[in-house]
């Protein structure tokens, strides 16, 4: 496949909209980059559409308008930032001339640890979605209702995911450097719970998150455990948590 086909079926509006710096509220909303918009009212997932001025399109489209990029131009920046390969690549680059293809066969460190880094980044992107429709989906309806383990995993996880994250995409060269040398071992397997749970695994019967409970509880929880209820509920709602010394199951 080519690049316009291979970034357009492995990273998502949102997931660029993410990496790019913006925070998408609650229904999945952003300020509009195609007009000036007062409120948040563009909708982005796979694709995004504007409830303002009636824009929509794809990620390549997003990525276009918001660096002022040609489609090409955008296409091979995703590829780059998310650390996708693509037939041709060597060919399509633009950073990539004549007198360097010869070198360009083995990777150097340098661009070696940056596309870690682009896919350990698309890999907590992705998880840390499947955290929030834990969070919600598993939430207890009543006080008295027994925490399911989902829930308390995502409520453990979450500020986790977020701090690393941070430093992914806001991070200096070192700290991302240092994260990507201690977490690099364990992307593949971020991957794989994401692609075998939640709305990866294929969306529910309700078009929700696709998550029901009823499901078996990820490693880590504990149906019984105060204890763990109680640890999780206070870090989550600690007010300018340093960085969190605990290790992610992941």
């Amino acid at each position: 496949m080519n690049v316009f086909e291979e970034v357009k079926q492995n990273v998502t509006v949102r997931q660029a909209a993410e990496l790019y710096g913006f925070k998408p509220n609650r229904s999945g909303l952003i300020r509009c980059i195609f007009h000036n918009d007062g409120t948040p009212s563009m909708k982005v997932d796979r694709r995004y559409y504007c409830f303002g001025c009636g824009c929509t399109g794809d990620v390549i489209d997003f990525t276009a308008q918001f660096f002022g990029l040609k489609p090409r131009e955008a296409a091979l920046k995703l590829a780059d930032d998310f650390g996708i390969s693509y037939g041709n690549r060597a060919r399509d680059s633009p950073k990539i001339g004549k007198k360097s293809l010869v070198k360009e066969k083995g990777k150097t460190p340098e661009t070696d640890w940056k596309t870690e880094c682009a896919r350990l980044t698309k890999a907590y992107l992705d998880y840390r979605t499947l955290l929030l429709e834990w969070k919600e989906c598993y939430a207890p309806k009543t006080p008295e209702e027994e925490w399911d383990g989902h829930f308390v995993t995502a409520l453990r996880e979450l500020g986790i995911v977020e701090y690393y994250l941070d430093i992914l995409l806001f991070g200096d060269e070192e700290d991302k450097k240092m994260i990507v040398k201690e977490k690099g071992k364990e992307v593949e397997k971020i991957e794989r719970k994401c692609k075998g749970e939640g709305r990866f695994a294929g969306d529910g019967a309700d078009g929700g998150c696709g998550c029901h409970k009823g499901d078996s509880i990820p490693s880590g929880g504990d149906k019984s455990g105060n204890r763990q209820r109680d640890d999780a509920e206070l870090y989550d709602r600690a007010p300018g948590r340093p960085a969190p010394e605990r290790e992610s199951e992941i």
